[in-house]
């Protein structure tokens, strides 16, 4: 169809002025003979989207089967990691411990040698008071002073 012949089948609406619209004045044309040159270009257009569409659904897969990949990858590493930290984490607890325990053992010590050391200075004095009690020399035992610790003299 030649372009006059199109436009031809149009016709003004109404005055003439700054609105105007047309419609065709031919409702008996074959939309089928106009539009199908149209329409042929576009299923060329058409394939083409959908070569597109393929491509992208493809390149998707891709990208998800990389990430799924990578995510394994990123969870093994963590669990590697974890038995290391666990390790690590029970080595600094264990030596904790240990420090703890030296600390306790040694104040323990400490107090055993204390207790030694005062009763080494009081039993032979409690041993003599005991001797003269039992030999019946109560009033030579002394006064019923008491050490600052809290022994009898």
């Amino acid at each position: 169809m030649r372009l006059r012949t199109f436009l031809a089948r149009f016709r003004l609406v109404g005055a003439p002025g700054a609105a105007v619209a047309a419609v065709p004045a031919d409702r008996t044309g074959d939309p089928a003979a106009e539009l199908g040159p149209v329409l042929a270009r576009l299923a060329g257009v058409q394939k083409e989207a959908s070569e597109i569409r393929a491509r992208a659904g493809d390149e998707a897969a891709a990208l998800v089967r990389g990430a799924a990949r990578q995510a394994a990858g990123i969870v093994a590493d963590a669990r590697e990691q974890a038995g290391r930290v666990r390790a690590e984490a029970v080595a600094s607890a264990l030596a904790a411990a240990r420090r703890e325990e030296t600390a306790l053992l040694a104040g323990g010590r400490s107090a055993a040698e204390q207790v030694r050391t005062r009763a080494a200075a009081r039993i032979p004095g409690l041993a003599d008071r005991v001797a003269e009690y039992a030999l019946g020399r109560l009033d030579t035992m002394g006064s019923d002073e008491w050490a600052p610790g809290g022994s009898p003299v």
